[in-house]
Order: structure tokens, then sequence, then C-alpha cells
């Protein structure tokens, strides 16, 4: 009899790992697919869906003990959510909202969970997925300036008269800082490769970043702009080989200048040279935005609890919303729809995340360049979201998933050390 027990519990352990193994797929083609979201919902979404579906029967959730401050308060921003649902106009427009936002949310808790289970495998295996997708994204961006591309225009150019460069996105202000999120990883790791792996992995990036350009994001600019000072800086800081920061340094000027240059030449051949200089300037619906900011502001202390999840949008998306235009602005949107109590959790969350991150810095360990550059993305996209509302954002979630997943392996390694 007790044989028989023991049989019965290997055959469920085996099972239990072989599905574990499959959800651990999905989350690599969800991280592989990040760069189709033309339709709704997209691919990514529907392997993510399938993968947390498969996880359910697997069994017990593993959360790292320094990860729970950070859960903990997501899941008071829920709550928050659950709170401010009590004001909504519409249902079932609320609740369709407020179900993405569960799923953003456990983007970060299940990328943790694999970096738990299995360490540096998975998450490298996470990393090697986003490149994938971004260098994918890159190149079918190319292959559309050059009109090598099948299909409508709008599948890879949007808003102004098509020339912002989106391929496969809806919005070039989304397209930009994905493109900008998987560069800075891309760097992060060229920095713990060898050097010939290290040239061919920032030679990658600055690809990423130069598509990126042509998506003429003014945000996606500015959040690039800060990450990439406050990479460079923290690796001069704290890195553990000078002899780094001296190749990415070197690297990263001439790159810059040989990009900057292909930029300029690239403009002039294309007519874009006139375009480009506009969108330096303040823009129609500039002026709109700071408007309703200033609405805002009066709705936050008119109405603590917030006005509902997904109602501060404009009236084109939601005819029954008291607003005439979207926030563009991340952090208004969340103080408006969930209230003092959802804007304290949800960016004290992403604050503790950043405390965390910045003290591991400090640890000069293999994976530090990787650290640094996931807190200079981080800082980056949200420098950006002061002028978009980035809530949604599955690459920003997935930012925060490869932060905790560093932070996982730090506490692995320092439990390693400590035996």
């Amino acid at each position: 009899m007790t044989a028989e027990v023991d049989m019965l519990h290997r055959r469920q352990t085996r099972q239990a790992i072989s599905l574990e193994d499959l959800v651990m797929w999905c989350m690599q083609l969800f991280l592989g697919f990040l760069f189709v979201v033309l339709i709704e919902p997209a691919p990514s979404d529907l392997f993510f869906a399938l993968g947390f579906g498969i996880f359910l029967f697997t069994g017990k959730l593993a959360v790292a003990r320094n990860l729970h401050p950070f859960f903990l308060a997501f899941l008071v921003f829920f709550f928050a959510n659950m709170i401010s649902a009590l004001f909504w106009k519409s249902a079932g427009f609320g609740a369709q909202y407020m179900a993405i936002t569960v799923y953003m949310l456990l983007i970060p808790l299940m990328m943790a969970h694999f970096a738990l289970r299995y360490g540096e495998e998975a998450v490298d295996r996470f990393y090697k997925a986003l490149f994938i997708s971004a260098l994918i994204s890159s190149i079918i961006g190319v292959l559309a300036v050059l009109r090598l591309t099948p299909g409508p225009v709008d599948w890879y150019f949007r808003s102004d008269d098509a020339l912002r460069l989106s391929p496969l996105f809806k919005d070039p202000n989304v397209f930009g800082p994905f493109m900008t999120t998987a560069a800075t990883l891309l760097i992060g790791q060229s920095m713990r490769a060898s050097a010939r792996h290290k040239v061919r992995g920032l030679l990658l990036a600055l690809f990423m970043l130069f598509v990126m350009f042509l998506a003429f994001s003014r945000g996606a600019w500015a959040g690039t702009a800060l990450s990439a000072a406050i990479f460079f800086v923290l690796m001069a800081l704290f890195a553990r080989q000078r002899r780094t920061v001296v190749t990415f340094s070197l690297f990263s000027t001439i790159g810059t200048t040989i990009a900057l240059l292909a930029g300029m030449v690239l403009l002039i051949k294309l007519n874009l040279a006139d375009f480009f200089t506009r969108r330096f300037a303040l823009q129609s619906y500039d002026d709109n935005r700071f408007s309703n900011w200033a609405n805002a502001l009066e709705v936050i202390t008119e109405r603590p609890l917030g006005v509902g999840p997904g109602h501060y949008v404009g009236r084109t998306h939601f005819p029954e919303s008291e607003f005439g235009l979207a926030t563009h602005n991340i952090y208004l949107k969340v103080a408006v729809e969930n209230g003092w109590l959802g804007f304290i959790a949800f960016f004290g969350a992403i604050l503790l995340l950043l405390v965390q991150l910045a003290h591991s810095i400090m640890t000069s360990d293999d994976r530090q360049p990787l650290r640094i550059a996931i807190f200079a993305a981080i800082i980056g996209q949200l420098f950006n979201s002061f002028v978009v509302d980035s809530l949604h954002w599955r690459h920003l979630f997935v930012l925060f998933g490869f932060g905790c997943c560093e932070l996982v392996l730090l506490q692995i390694g320092a439990r390693k050390r400590s035996q």
C-alpha cells in the first residue's frame, strides 16, 4: 500500500513538473510575441492566459520573501480598484478594464515565481525571448521604412499622415518605449558578456534604438536619454570592472555618433527633416492635454475614493465618460480612477522595487549591470509616463518582472554564499 502511494506521489510530481515546464514555455512565448499588439487580444495575451490557466493546476505559488512587500502593495492596489468600482458608471466597461489591470499585475508575479523555481536559467530565457521580440520588431520596422512589408501602411505607421513608425503596434508612443526597454536591458546583458558578444549585443541595442527613434515619440526620446544617463553614471560609480565602463563609454560614444549621422541622412532621404523639427514644438493637442491635467487635479480632491477603473478616458472611448479627453498621465489616471489609496499602493509598490534595486546595485556580482539597466529603464519609463497613460503597457510590467527576477536571484546567491 505504501509503495502504491509513493508511486502515485511520484507520478503526480512528474505531472506537476511537466505542467510547469509547459507554463514556462507559455511565458517565453508571451514575451516573444510582445511585438504584435495590433489586434486585441494580442497573441502574447493568449499565451499568458493559457500559461496561467495551466499554472492554476500545478500547485503552490512560489514568492520570494524579499518580494512580499512589493506584491502586498499590488494587492492593496487591487483592493483600491474594488473600492473605486463602487462609483463606476458602467460595470461592464469597468470590469473589463479591471480584468486587464489584474492581468498586468500577474505578469511580474509569474516571472518572479519561475525565477525562484528555476533560477538563472529561467530568467535568462525570459531575457532572450524579449530580445528576440524586439529584434523582430526592429527588422519589421526597417523593412516597412524600405516599403518591403506586406499589408496596409497603417500596420506599420501611425499618426501624423502615417509618418511615425509603429510596426504592428497601435501607437508609436507605446512602440518607442517598448524598444527602449528591450535595448536598455540588452545593453545591461552585453556588459556581462565576453568582448565579442559584448560588441554584438551593443550593436543590436543601437539598432533597436535607431528604429525606436523613427517612432518620433518625444516621450520615448526623453525617457531613453534619461535611462542612458542613469545607466552610464551608475556603471561608472559601481561597476565591478572599470574596463567594462571604459568599453561601454567608448562604444556608446562611437555608436551614438554613427547613429546620429545615419539618422540625419535617413531623415533627409525620407523627406522627414521638417517633420522631425516640428516634433520638438508643442503640438496642437498639448494644450488640451494640460487643461485636462488641471481638471484631473480638481477631481482628485473632490472624489478621494476614485471614479472607477478605466473611467478616466475620453468620450471617444467611453460615451458615458464625464471627461472629454483621456488623461495621458499615469499618475493622474491612477489617482482619479482608484483614489488616494490606489495611488499610494501602486506607486508605493514601484518605489519599494526601486529602493531594493538601488540597494542591490551595491553588490558587485556578475548580474550587477542587468540590475543597473533595469533600474535605469524603470526610471525612464516613469518619466515618460508623465505624458502618456502606461498603466496597461505589457512591457512596463515585464520590466517590473525582470526587476523582481533579479532580486530573487540576488537572494538565492546570498543564501548560497552563507551556506
